[in-house]
């Protein structure tokens, strides 16, 4: 196996897509390296990494086998802990899990014969469930939010002191990934400072268990199918059998989505699977207006785009003075 370069040499991405196409599979730009392994000229197996998520991985029909499979697989997990990543993650179809299986990957959730998401770690899933647990409270509703938070809002503000209100403990999930306009830890600071006066609030990260759209993969999805409606299925999967199960979560928290169709399409999907059985409606999801300023929805998009032009005055009147504070001091 060698790195190749699709992104950059022409000869490599045209080998790269053929060999996909072939496959059913699309290339995804926002990969990080890419592998192949070539027999006579001419590619016979391909792979690439996104940080710790493997991706675009395809082998010639005349060449499958375990040992292809085994040895690309061998030079990407040596790769990613190169990289000091101590888990490697897969999205694939599920007729792939024997094969991902054999080689240590463990299942994590599946949203029926479209995708099956895999982990291969140290810790692993069963690690972050056992951290949630030990901070688990108990009440008569606990209630639960999943923000991005980028950055924290006064519509987040908004949405959590309406879940504090309605909970007897409300836990705060922030989206682990840095795929975002901010990174990780300043988006997880903004929300802890600006829930800092509420005292049934725990925050938790969701590490990579909960995605972003940013690395979610529609690579081998099929293009008539909404990648939006999977990657919602998957997290809400996620969410019900597994975070909320653990933490006896009642209600999850979301405001309406009168603008974004993705957004809205995903909070009607989550819908669906929370009200299947067993234990439908648990958790129940809790939909609430957004609240606006200047007749327009607050969203993170619109501050976003007011300090892209340099106007951090503006965005005083969409962020709490938390938020303000810490964008002013940081220099974000």
């Amino acid at each position: 196996m060698i790195k190749i370069y699709p992104k950059l040499l022409e000869k490599d991405k045209i080998d790269v897509e053929t060999l996909l196409k072939q496959e059913g599979i699309r290339f995804e730009e926002n990969v990080e390296k890419t592998f192949g392994k070539y027999e006579n000229a001419k590619l016979i197996a391909t792979a690439s990494i996104y940080k710790n998520i493997i991706k675009c991985v395809a082998i010639d029909p005349s060449y499958k086998g375990g040992a292809i499979f085994n040895e690309m697989m061998t030079t990407l997990l040596s790769e990613l802990n190169q990289n000091s990543y101590d888990a490697a993650f897969v999205y694939t179809k599920p007729i792939y899990e024997t094969s991902f299986a054999s080689i240590g990957f463990k299942e994590i959730e599946r949203v029926g014969n479209e995708l099956i998401f895999m982990e291969k770690s140290r810790y692993g899933f069963k690690s972050y469930l056992n951290k949630l647990r030990q901070r688990k409270v108990d009440g008569d509703v606990i209630g639960s939010i999943v923000l991005n938070a980028n950055p924290f809002t006064l519509g987040h503000q908004y949405l959590v002191d309406y879940g504090s209100k309605h909970s007897t403990y409300l836990y705060i999930f922030v989206v682990s990934e840095d795929a975002s306009y901010f990174s990780a830890k300043d988006r997880y600071e903004m929300v802890k400072l600006g829930v800092k006066n509420y005292d049934n609030i725990i925050i938790h990260t969701t590490d990579s268990y909960l995605v972003s759209a940013a690395t979610f993969p529609s690579y081998f999805i099929d293009e008539e199918k909404s990648v939006t409606k999977i990657h919602a299925s998957l997290d809400a999967r996620i969410f019900k059998y597994h975070i909320g199960k653990v933490l006896e979560i009642d209600k999850r928290f979301v405001g309406t989505e009168p603008n974004d169709e993705a957004t809205r399409i995903y909070n009607e999907t989550m819908r669906v699977i929370f009200e299947e059985n067993p234990n439908p409606n648990v958790p129940e999801l809790v939909e609430i207006p957004r609240k606006k300023f200047a007749g327009e929805v607050i969203s993170a998009s619109r501050v976003r785009k007011l300090l892209d032009e340099g106007k951090i005055d503006k965005i005083k009147d969409l962020v709490p003075q938390t938020t303000f504070d810490y964008i002013k001091k940081h220099k974000l």
